[in-house]
């Protein structure tokens, strides 16, 4: 315990450094029993870290275990042959950079509405009917396990560590804007490979944004 709250541990997940002395402080009173009025002087904010990282490791086993214990419950394959996700906003009022500097990532593609752009690099040019920004995990995550590419757009929306703070901004954004939010989870596998299976649990993220989840699976024709 006293090695997995250390600052150095807690810095991996860009946690700053007052809480990490402060958290690192919480988890030793856990360790060697120190009485409950000094824990009670300690932070709430260094608390919430420790919840929080104790929360995240308790969802990691839990997702571990769903994909150990049932075929029918694991979004790996191993007859899978692509796969890939993709987060859109979309709205008459978008500004892709606004949203480029809340997630901190550039867009697979994005424009303004009545904007110039071009599909793809031999589309012939278009104008944009509503705003975009468009990002796809395809050729970024090079993993045929779906949950990578599901773990990279969750990562985006709701990084570890930020207490949901990146979250409610998007929501205020999506708010003020009327802006729409769209996840596409894409899966394609070999005759006789089965569809994966994605739990509520895994995109409960997504609905609290909140973006609509559309699957889009299929395996090789000839299947039964």
């Amino acid at each position: 315990m006293r090695g997995l709250f250390s600052p150095v541990w807690l810095g991996s997940f860009g946690i700053d450094r007052a809480t990490q002395q402060n958290t690192s402080a919480i988890s030793s009173t856990f360790i060697i029993g120190n009485s409950a009025t000094q824990f009670m002087k300690l932070s709430t904010q260094g608390i919430a870290v420790v919840l929080t990282a104790l929360s995240y490791m308790m969802t990691g086993r839990s997702r571990t275990s769903l994909v150990n214990t049932s075929a029918t419950s694991t979004m790996k394959s191993t007859n899978a042959l692509g796969t890939f996700a993709t987060l859109r906003f979309a709205g008459d009022a978008l500004d892709p950079d606004e949203i480029s500097d809340t997630l901190k990532e550039k867009p697979t593609r994005g424009y303004r509405k009545g904007e110039p752009y071009r599909p793809g690099p031999r589309s012939p040019e278009l104008i944009g009917k509503t705003g975009l920004w468009y990002f796809s995990t395809n050729r970024i995550i090079p993993s045929t396990d779906l949950k990578d590419h599901l773990d990279a757009l969750i990562r985006l929306i709701a990084p570890f560590g930020d207490q949901g703070r990146r979250l409610r901004e998007l929501h205020e954004i999506m708010d003020k804007k009327n802006l729409q939010a769209h996840v596409t989870l894409f899966w394609r596998g070999a005759s006789e490979a089965q569809k994966p299976y994605i739990s509520s649990v895994e995109t409960d993220v997504f609905r609290r944004l909140p973006a609509d989840i559309e699957a889009d699976f299929d395996v090789e024709s000839g299947s039964p």
